[in-house]
């Protein structure tokens, strides 16, 4: 009987269009996508890269779990709509009177329903194979074909998901006989699925999430997260640990419920109830026996007015509100996002474990984000239930019949899915709301919220709306009509992108996003843009709309041939009318915006820009040696115009031929913006590329070494429209830096730089950085292009209500024609690194050492200035006694807005940052674990006066260590000198954990940290920790010694500049022999631990003293530029070890290393301190070892590399709490 019932199934599905739509689809859908992701549409886009090969199993991991969500999206209607059709056709009935056993019929209809899923799925592997594949694709992407990448994901992940969420969508159906339940309980636990995994990359333990997350994805995060390129190429996924148990669990479970069903369902008629209440039966009597009852009917009056149809059209929506609002579905899936969204604002805006302010605005950023995309897929899913609400009900003729035309029908429906966004809207300002008040932040400003998401956001939903009437219209099989959606939603705007597709007016519902809100510039410009779009769009929706009305399905014609006919007798004039009005609309206003875009202002495709580039490359770069004038002072002006989002700058040139050369060429980098340039000799303009913007003046009489060339220009900013804005000038908290001017010489950093592009266009490969003993390497510093130190000076103008500044000491403010000017002038040379910043502040001054420091701030962003201007102070202190003097009698920061981005950065004496660090963050002063980053921010960014202001390396490989590494390595001992060493660990965590996700996504390559080509996760996180290590491994006074001599060397010092190299060097110059291989694994090579406590036990001795016993793995290795590991030296040499009970030997790299090893007592709880009883680095020769300490108090948690010191991919595992062991009779005291 089961294998009647089961082939029975499988050939009904056969026969049936809707399998072989969604297969079709989800093929499609992935063949597409991978096709994209392995650059077959290159010649029509920008070139993919990456240095994975998409094949390997974490790639198909990636690629089919993304799919796979949306077929878990259509399991309802697969293996519920299995059993439902049963109880939809009133079959079951028959059925049930057959002499059927419940375990064959329910077990057939399952698997046949598993079946079909599963071969959906597997229509979505073939689409990605074959995309891989597809001419076009770019080999290098794409690495050897291997039979288990593939199966080990869907064995692993596909089918034991399927078989979970099947189990549950067919138990409700089997008890409920309601598909929609179950639909529901999907999205709910994909809801669920996202917040799990949003929420593991900031626990410290993850344990019991990843144990619990049904699909398995956090488990394998934790798992994979820290996979080089090399190894998410090459590597299947470890099927261990947590995602061992992850896997067994949910397995069980799923058999569990599968078991349940089979036990507990019974062939009856009538389904289980939902309600808890339970009613009372009454009993009714007949009373008027041989009477008859007159009925008197009201008169009933027809109002077919259009007044009176938006009367009927309300009517009906309110029943649909409440159908959706009501409805216990919808209750779940809000209640389920509510606690999502409250959970994702509790656990993000982080840093080193400190929060942000639950400002408004930050409110809108993450819980609007999350409740966007759940109102999109509410409105796909829900737009076809009410639509079909009638039909299910067994009403839809009696509905058909009545005198409402179809427009009313639809707004009604219309009307109803704008109430179930603006529901979902109020969740997010409730949801805010708590947050803030939970955190004690009573600073609601419900008027923003308001403005925010019913001014602004609401409109982003409604073209979606309008779309969604018209497929569900025409498509009435509602769950059809949902993949449609997506598809549209999720597939059409890459397509259109891979065939260059790029403008947003040509891609539905996209263009200007929602302008986020800013405490110091409000929405800026960005308000006017975005409501053309939606103008623009929502005029095609209307479009939709109507036709959507002219295709309603009434009555009982349902082929395509009778919905058309009954189209076109429904063509009246009003809708001939609304069509017309709202295209023309749409197609003026597109053709507005095709003028500003495409004539107004060039649009450059990405593949455009990528061949600019290249072209620049090929054509220019014969220029790059050319002989130039060296840029010496600069004199310039700046006049800010905030109320207009206008500017007009300019300045004065000192260029002195340095070279031993005459030049008889000025090669000239100008703005992309109305600029006149004027030389104080006669010259020639020879070239001249509005492409490149590059500008090359001959001179009449050449530049003869030693002479010098003043140069005068002026730009400004193109003309700001109502619908486009070309300056960077903003409201209040205008910031703009030098890279308006003009620059001197041919300029490398337009060209491209990945390996995989430079081969296509066949460039030669070129690192991002020559090498520091390249020739000419050391001729230019790594910020100021073709210029050493310079002179300067700036007037700045603005708003009468404004303070405008640049680096320099203010020697005269005045007033005149309205607006204030300031003349800033340095009194010391500084690179060619300069900004301007204007706004309306509040003034926090005070005097350290006799320098003058001033924080200038948003007046409502006061909560941590204070923290700020002790940053300032305890960074002066501790620069000045271990490095060299401060250079300037001021230090200022300046508060910009997060629109204009979310960092801080340091020019000279003058420090803009952005309101969305330090200004708002939330510091718990009582929280141990917590790190005051407004301080350590401050701290670096004041660093940076003396590394990048003083000590400015060349532009080669390295460059960074000696700005930003030292920046870091500087502010963490700040912030160790004001925290204690005990409170590092935190930050070095952090700083390890930064490094080692940085690297899993390199692009290129990886390179030794003395060697680093400006990548910021090498640079900030690999290069602070290494220099605290070598600190703590040298001692703090002769390493800081070191520093400050390379300093004393190299300060204010121009060509040859200094390369990391010779920093390095300096180091091992004061380096024990013992310690030499620091050097090594640190600085010249990519070496990384695998640091492991096995077993830590502590005996009590008869002295009352403490025996800790450690057995600790220890394992160095190296890896090369792709992240493949090395276990063996120059040598060939290694260390093997085989453990106990194990098959497999171990291996490292020889040992001679000196790793710290420590014992700890009890936390205290009021400072949040560990007691330290012993902590000292010992020689590890071995990959085994153990380690008996001998401590005075009662030891608590043992450890090796306890602080993280050294980097390690799982420094979870370094450290235990130990376990107490009874005395042995041969311990003696």
């Amino acid at each position: 009987m089961f294998s009647t019932i089961y082939l029975h199934e499988v050939k009904t599905w056969f026969k049936k269009p809707l399998f072989y739509v969604y297969a079709a689809v989800l093929f499609l859908l992935s063949l597409l996508i991978s096709a994209l992701a392995v650059g077959v549409f290159d010649s029509d886009n920008v070139t993919v890269t990456s240095a994975i090969k998409l094949n390997g199993a974490v790639g198909i991991y990636g690629l089919l779990g993304f799919f796979a969500i949306l077929t878990y999206l259509l399991i309802p209607s697969i293996i519920g709509g299995t059993i439902q059709r049963d109880f939809k056709n009133n079959m079951h009935n028959v059925l049930y009177s057959y002499p059927l056993t419940k375990w064959n019929y329910l077990l057939a209809k399952f698997s046949a329903g598993m079946t079909m899923t599963l071969l959906i799925i597997i229509a979505s592997l073939i689409g990605i194979t074959l995309g891989f594949y597809l001419p076009g694709a770019n080999e290098e992407l794409v690495g050897p074909f291997k039979i288990m990448n593939y199966l080990q994901p869907f064995l692993v992940y596909i089918i034991p998901n399927v078989f979970f969420y099947g189990a549950i969508v067919f138990a409700i159906t089997a008890f409920l006989r309601n598909v929609n339940i179950g639909f529901m309980f999907v999205l709910v636990m994909i809801i669920l699925q996202f917040a799990a995994s949003s929420s593991v990359p900031t626990m410290d333990d993850s344990y019991w999430v990843e144990l619990l997350e049904p699909t398995g994805d956090s488990a394998t995060y934790n798992q994979i997260k820290y996979w080089t390129p090399e190894e998410q190429s090459t590597q299947l996924i470890p099927i261990t640990g947590t995602l061992l148990y992850n896997r067994l669990i949910w397995l069980g479970i799923s058999l569990i419920v599968f078991i349940g069903v089979l036990l507990a369902f019974n062939f009856s008629q009538n389904p289980t109830s939902l309600s808890l209440a339970k009613t009372k039966a009454q009993r009714v009597t007949k009373k008027n026996f041989g009477t008859i009852t007159k009925v008197v009917m009201p008169q009933a009056t027809q109002d077919l007015s259009f007044f009176g149809q938006l009367k009927t059209a309300w009517i009906i929506a309110k029943s649909d509100i409440a159908y959706i609002v009501k409805g216990w579905p919808f209750i779940i899936i809000a209640s389920v996002a509510f606690a999502f969204s409250l959970l994702t604002m509790l656990i993000t805006g982080q840093q080193y474990g400190t929060d942000i302010l639950p400002k408004t605005w930050v409110m809108l950023q993450f819980a609007g984000g999350i409740f966007s995309t759940f109102a999109y897929l509410l409105i796909y899913l829900y737009t076809g239930l009410i639509m079909d609400r009638a039909k299910a009900a067994h009403i839809n003729q009696l509905v058909d019949a009545t005198p409402t035309r179809n427009w009313t029908m639809l707004l009604s429906k219309f009307i109803a899915m704008v109430v179930m966004v603006a529901t979902i809207l109020l969740i997010v300002i409730l949801s805010g709301i708590i947050i803030q008040a939970y955190n004690g932040f009573f600073e609601f400003e419900l008027p923003l919220y308001l403005f925010d998401l019913y001014v602004i956001n609401i409109w982003d939903f409604i073209p979606w709306i309008m779309m969604s009437l018209l497929i569900h219209t025409l498509i009435k099989n509602k769950w059809v009509g949902l993949i449609v959606l997506l598809v549209l939603a999720i597939g059409v705007p890459p397509l259109l992108g891979a065939i260059g597709v790029e403008q947003g007016q040509f891609i539905f519902n996209q263009g200007a996003g929602s302008p986020s809100p800013s405490d110091m510039n409000g929405y800026g410009s960005g308000l006017a843009r975005y409501f053309t779009y939606r103008v623009y769009w929502i005029l095609l929706g209307i479009a939709l709309f109507a036709l959507a009305v002219l295709f309603y399905r009434r009555g009982m014609g349902t082929s395509m041939k009778e919905r058309i006919a009954f189209a076109k007798a429904r063509l009246s004039k009003s809708i001939i009318a609304v069509m017309t009005v709202s295209l023309l609309g749409f197609f003026a206003i597109g053709g507005y915006m095709w003028k500003v875009n495409n004539i107004d202002n060039e649009q450059i495709s990405g593949k455009e820009q990528e061949e600019l580039r290249v072209n620049y490359e090929k054509e220019l770069s014969q220029y790059a040696k050319a002989p130039q004038p060296r840029l010496v002072a600069v004199n310039s002006f700046m006049d800010i115009f905030p109320s207009t989002r206008d500017f007009k700058a300019g300045a004065t040139y000192t260029l002195i031929n340095q070279t031993d050369v005459a030049i008889d060429t000025l090669h000239v980098n100008y703005p992309d913006r109305p600029t006149e340039i004027i030389l104080d000799r006669e010259t020639e303009i020879v070239y001249d590329q509005e492409d490149y913007d590059y500008r090359m003046y001959l001179f009449k009489k050449a530049l003869q070494p030693g002479d010098t060339l003043i140069m005068k220009f002026e730009t400004e900013n193109k003309p700001n429209t109502f619908f486009d804005n070309n300056s960077p000038v903003v409201d209040n908290g205008t910031f703009i830096n030098n890279s308006i001017f003009p620059s001197i010489g041919y300029s490398d950093q337009f060209e491209i730089r990945n390996t995989q592009v430079r081969k296509k266009y066949d460039l030669a490969p070129k690192d991002r950085l020559p090498a520091p003993d390249a020739p000419g390497a050391r001729d230019n510093n790594y910020i100021g292009g073709n210029s050493d130190w310079i002179d300067f000076e700036a007037t700045v103008s603005t708003s009468s209500d404004q303070i405008a500044i640049a680096p320099g000491y203010l020697l005269k403010e005045w007033e005149e024609g309205g607006r204030k000017y300031f003349n800033y002038k340095m009194d010391s040379k500084i690179l060619n690194f300069y900004a301007f910043l204007s706004g309306r502040y509040d003034v926090k001054r005070d005097e350290h050492d006799g320098v003058k420091l001033e924080i200038y701030y948003h007046p409502d962003h006061d909560y941590n200035v204070d923290r700020m201007m002790n940053g300032l102070k305890d960074g002066l202190d501790y620069y000045n006694d271990n490095y060299t003097p401060y250079q300037h009698r001021q230090a200022r920061i300046i508060e910009f807005p997060r629109t204009g981005g979310g960092f801080a950065q340091a020019f000279p004496n003058t420090i803009p940052f952005s309101e969305a660090i330090g200004f708002i963050a939330d510091v718990d002063d009582e929280d141990k674990d917590a790190v005051d980053y407004p301080f350590s921010i401050t701290a670096h960014e004041l660093a940076h006066q003396w590394w990048a202001h003083q000590v400015i390396g060349a532009n080669a490989k390295g460059a960074t260590l000696l700005s930003e590494s030292l920046s870091e390595y500087s502010s963490l001992k700040v912030l160790e000198k004001t925290n204690g060493k005990e409170q590092m660990r935190k930050f070095l965590k952090d700083a390890m954990d930064g490094y080692l996700m940085g690297r899993t996504v390199e692009q290129i390559k990886e390179n030794p940290l003395m060697y680093n080509e400006n990548q910021q996760y090498i640079h900030y996180q690999k290069g602070s920790l290494v220099l605290y290590a070598m600190s703590d491994y040298l001692g703090d006074e002769k390493f800081n010694a070191v520093i400050k001599r390379f300093a004393e060397k190299h300060q204010f010092k121009g060509a040859p500049y200094p390369v990391a190299t010779e920093f390095v060097d300096d180091i091992k110059a004061v380096t024990p022999d013992s310690l030499q291989y620091l050097i090594t694994d640190m600085f010249e090579t990519i070496t990384l631990y695998n640091n492991k406590v096995k077993d830590a036990t502590y005996q009590e001795l008869p002295n009352g003293k403490f025996l800790v016993t450690l057995d600790a793995q220890v394992i160095k290795y190296r890896s090369n530029e792709k992240g493949k590991s090395v276990y063996k030296n120059i040598a060939g040499d290694s260390l093997t070890f085989t453990p106990e009970g194990k098959t497999k030997a171990l291996q490292s790299l020889p040992l001679a290393d000196y790793i710290e090893v420590g014992v700890f007592g009890e936390t205290n709880e009021d400072t949040g301190i560990e007691k330290v009883l012993y902590l000292k680095k010992l020689k590890v020769t071995e990959i085994s070892n153990s380690f008996d300490i001998i401590v005075d108090a009662q030891p608590v948690e043992a450890g090796i590399d306890p602080y993280n010191k050294l980097i390690d991919r799982n420094s979870n595992d370094n450290r235990s709490k130990l376990s107490e062991k009874k005395l042995s009779t041969d311990v003696k005291e």
